[in-house]
């Protein structure tokens, strides 16, 4: 079972002017549907008692609140995910939803409220290793529409979490050290793991995991290749599955330092990358702890892009028709070269490689021998 990309015709970057955000919401509303999902809609409001039940699972935890005209306190609603599982009903068949909403929150207690616009994807049920892939796939999908040269991160909890607690590690210490592995900070990791009693090989296992980054197939190889406990190797085992079934991809990296912003995420997370911007515009993974608080004996993996983040991108976006990268190159042609591109019109940037969050539409390199393309 191998899932083959949807998205295989050149895109433009989003940071480019000539690709705007209602071209990025078309793009994943047709991929969307071409995946057999269906459009789900909801209201701004919903109770606060839902909320307030399950405030650890809001991120920031601050909730907008107001009293209806009926006298019940209502919020505006600071999470999608939490109400579609609250609104569908257990079925055999798979919920396979795709969302275009707003949410209601802030992000962290500096910035205040705002409206954070969202596309996303939820399958929920009965799921099973192609349901999960599928996800996976279409999380790689929705940043192709926005730039060829996404990175979409992955990783599983299960990892680092069993070899913590194979070693005995447990409670607020595991926690701190989850924690500081997501910063791959290795020497405050060394002092906790000390304090909690962590012997020297089971840390330095620990250390080598939390800077391991590579290609999905490759990082899993080399998981597959330690001594590992059942917890940690149970969650290798699943990886190793997702590895086989999506098939050799460019773009899909395995990072175990990896942990979601949503505390409801479990196993399985994902975020995903694109040039220009500095955060996760992709965030999702399995919520199967979520689904059990409200009730539900089912699974469920979904995914939220970050629509205001490409917003800003595109109203921000800083660009050049053309990138020279100047490899030992002789400086009277360099600059004879850059003056004719100019006098046709075109921007041109000279340096020795590419800047960050600067785009490019055409990239030379001019060496010794003189212009090369690409």
């Amino acid at each position: 079972m191998v899932f083959s990309g949807e998205q295989g015709t050149k895109r433009d970057n989003i940071a480019d002017n000539t690709c705007t955000v209602p071209d990025v919401r078309r793009r994943l509303r047709g991929l969307f549907e071409q995946w057999g999902y269906t459009r789900y809609r909801m209201g701004k409001f919903e109770e606060y008692d839902m909320y307030a039940k399950n405030r650890n699972f809001v991120a920031g935890g601050a909730i907008l609140t107001f009293t209806d005209t009926d006298g019940r306190l209502m919020a505006l609603k600071p999470d999608v995910t939490m109400s579609i599982v609250k609104n569908t009903l257990p079925s055999e068949a798979l919920h396979k939803l795709y969302y275009f909403e707003s949410v209601y929150r802030a992000e962290d207690p500096a910035s205040g409220f705002g409206e954070i616009p969202q596309a996303g994807v939820e399958c929920i049920g009965e799921l099973d290793l192609s349901s999960v892939c599928e996800v996976i796939a279409l999380a790689a999908g929705s940043l192709e529409a926005m730039s060829e040269r996404y990175i979409l991160d992955i990783s599983h909890m299960g990892v680092l979490s069993g070899i913590l607690e194979d070693a005995g590690v447990d409670g607020d210490r595991k926690e701190e050290l989850l924690l500081l592995a997501e910063g791959k900070n290795s020497h405050e990791a060394r002092a906790v793991a000390k304090k909690a009693g962590m012997r020297d090989e089971d840390f330095e296992l620990f250390d080598r995991l939390i800077h391991l980054r590579a290609r999905l197939n490759d990082a899993v190889e080399t998981l597959e290749g330690l001594r590992l406990g059942e917890k940690a190797s149970e969650a290798v085992g699943e990886l190793h599955a997702i590895a086989g079934a999506l098939g050799k991809r460019e773009n899909i990296y395995l990072d175990l330092s990896l942990r979601s912003d949503a505390r409801y995420y479990t196993g399985l997370v994902m975020k995903g990358y694109i040039p220009g911007l500095a955060k996760a515009v992709l965030s999702g993974g399995r919520y199967d702890g979520l689904v059990r608080r409200l009730h539900r004996e089912e699974g469920a993996v979904g995914f939220a892009v970050y629509l205001g983040l490409l917003e800003d991108a595109h109203a921000d976006a800083e660009s050049v028709d053309v990138l020279v990268i100047c490899e030992n190159a002789d400086a009277g042609a360099l600059f004879d070269y850059v003056s004719a591109l100019r006098k046709q019109g075109l921007s041109a940037r000279v340096d020795r490689a590419a800047p960050g969050g600067l785009e490019d539409k055409r990239l030379v390199r001019f060496t010794k021998e003189g212009p090369v393309n690409g």
